[in-house]
């Protein structure tokens, strides 16, 4: 209630400062430049025109007018706000909206855990395989040096060399899996929460007129003053009122496009994660390239010697 009581303090402080601004003197030169009006107020108290003795005072109307609209919009929301949480106002509640809407917010959430593991397991299997890369390199070293385990030490060059090349393979399919759950999470899901945001901040104002046009309504005197601020309040929550309907519609479509999109992207990456792992751990490079290739994913291509050509893409800068 405190809080409450100094903001509206502040706001009717502002707006008693910027209202005599919007007023314009009988003794005010109008001098244009371009599209803005700059209007010179004359301080002197025998009325005389500006001049280089003069002082003078520019002021820009229609910044001061905006500045005064944002400030009387961003009290009313704020009031709004306030009000619901101490349980003095109603409040517009779509039920079944509200709870799509956090349905996606823990879905999100859960979605964000995925994409972190998804993200390490990658690191840490990017590690492996560069492990896989020098033991196949030491390997091959010592040939030369230890001509008495040449075939011991190829072999397990060999060996060493598959399970990197097939261990690339499963690189690739990890990065496009990360790729598609980041597009989904910090994209897709983001943007449409950016619309639901917009719509919650037009059903904030929607309530604040609402309120404000059922109190004048009630209001026991009704003079001439009272009906002309009632009559223009009716407008205001109308306008309101069309964008909060628009919005809600927009939220709706955004909902069910991202639970399309998500069924889809989620059902190809989970088939393709999964095929993958379980042809990478039994062993057969065969059928993990035929996954690649149906998937059109690209693994690192690894030279004769065993060194990416190609750097991580998280280790980009």
């Amino acid at each position: 209630l405190l809080y409450t009581i100094k903001f509206e303090c502040t706001i009717r402080f502002l707006t008693s400062v910027i209202t005599p601004l919007m007023v314009v003197p009988r003794d005010i030169s109008l001098h244009t430049n371009g599209d803005t009006t700059h209007e010179k107020v004359d301080k002197s108290n025998d009325g005389e025109p500006c001049g280089p003795e003069n002082e003078c005072i520019a002021v820009e109307s229609p910044k001061l007018e905006t500045i005064r609209k944002w400030t009387v919009q961003h009290y009313k929301m704020t009031k709004q706000i306030v009000n619901e949480k101490m349980g003095n106002s109603t409040k517009t509640v779509d039920k079944e909206l509200e709870e799509r809407i956090e349905d996606l917010r823990t879905s999100k959430v859960q979605y964000n855990a995925l994409l972190k593991e998804a993200r390490a397991m990658y690191t840490r299997f990017e590690g492996l395989i560069t492990s896989h890369r020098n033991m196949r390199s030491n390997f091959q070293s010592l040939i030369a040096h230890v001509p008495a385990l040449q075939d011991q030490l190829q072999a397990n060059a060999t060996t060493q060399s598959i399970l990197e090349k097939n261990g690339e393979g499963l690189l690739g399919a990890l990065r496009s899996f990360v790729d598609g759950l980041n597009t989904l999470v910090n994209v897709t899901m983001q943007d449409t929460f950016l619309t639901i945001k917009n719509y919650e901040n037009s059903r904030i104002e929607y309530d604040a007129y609402r309120n404000e046009v059922t109190a004048a309504q009630a209001a026991t005197t009704q003079t001439d003053a009272n009906k002309n601020k009632l009559l223009e309040l009716q407008v205001m929550f109308e306008s309101r009122k069309l964008k909060w309907e628009k919005l809600k519609s927009d939220t709706h479509i955004k909902l069910n496009l991202l639970q399309e999109n998500k069924l889809m992207v989620m059902k190809q990456q989970l088939d393709m994660f999964n095929s993958a792992v379980i042809a990478y751990f039994s062993g057969n490079g065969e059928v993990l390239s035929e996954v690649l290739s149906e998937y059109h994913i690209k693994s690192k291509a690894v030279s004769e010697e065993g060194d990416a050509t190609t750097k991580s893409f998280l280790a980009k800068d």
